[in-house]
């Protein structure tokens, strides 16, 4: 039986896909049956860091409708061949669509050991349906106040709506003290945090995961955080590096609620 978890976000631009997309492959590095879901219906773009988009034939939608099997939409990665992509259809689904989508989940659930959807931004349909089916929520977020504002109104919905597992990655931070402040404001289970890096941007346009290159500390997090995901740690002492114009340091910070 899969882990099926959630990724998602009250504001877009705070690095969801991205996150989804290296935690997928620091999870297939470390031998788990991953399959990615790109659920941002009519947005599609999580083929893009995994470097997928050529190999995109048929989409979710296609099954959806019951135009192919899943195996046919399934997208494998070029050197993970335990990584799967299911593609996220580039226009808006049907509402039959989108309630079909749960029936999906069923019928992988026991082919993987975790399924990552990613889910559209905002509080739209395709967000409550993207959380349909799903064990666990990841709520991605950075220091920026609208973000946080956001992630704390879908903290809020989630948790008076649904029995979901809930824990929080802080993204694109600067120093600790902002990690600190976003953990007492939101006050849930803390993966961890990835800084603030140029080199993830890159990666991501080059359509290689940065957590599949162990000299980058940002992809060293997010490691970390697919080992805490997977033991299901949180709340520990987590080493996390301070960002300090383009040089890294390493600061211990104990975590505590």
């Amino acid at each position: 039986m899969s882990r099926i978890i959630t990724i998602t976000s009250g504001k877009g631009g705070v690095g969801k896909t991205t996150v989804t997309a290296n935690l997928g492959s620091a999870l297939a590095l470390k031998g788990y049956k991953v399959c990615l879901i790109d659920a941002d219906f009519g947005l599609r773009n999580l083929d893009i860091p995994l470097g997928l988009s050529n190999r995109i034939i048929l989409d979710i939608s296609d099954y959806l409708q019951k135009m192919c099997s899943f195996s046919h939409i399934i997208v494998k990665h070029r050197t993970m061949k335990n990584l799967h992509l299911v593609p996220g259809s580039k226009k808006r689904l049907s509402e039959m669509e989108l309630k079909s989508f749960r029936e999906m989940l069923k019928q992988i659930d026991s082919l993987y050991d975790f399924i990552l959807i990613d889910s559209p931004s905002g509080l739209e349909s395709g967000f409550f349906y993207a959380l349909d089916g799903a064990h666990e929520a990841i709520i991605v977020t950075t220091s920026d106040k609208t973000a946080l504002q956001d992630a704390d109104r879908v903290i809020g919905i989630l948790e008076s709506q649904n029995e979901l597992e809930l824990s929080l990655v802080v993204n694109s931070y600067r120093n600790n003290q902002e990690v600190e402040d976003i953990l007492q404001l939101l006050n849930i289970n803390f993966l961890g945090a990835i800084p603030a890096d140029v080199n993830i941007i890159a990666a991501n346009n080059k359509g290689n995961p940065i957590a599949l290159d162990p000299a980058i500390q940002s992809g060293v997090m997010f490691r970390k955080i697919a080992q805490n995901l997977s033991k299901h740690h949180y709340n520990q002492t987590i080493d996390l590096p301070t960002y300090n114009q383009t040089i890294f340091t390493h600061k211990k910070l104990k975590l505590s609620f």
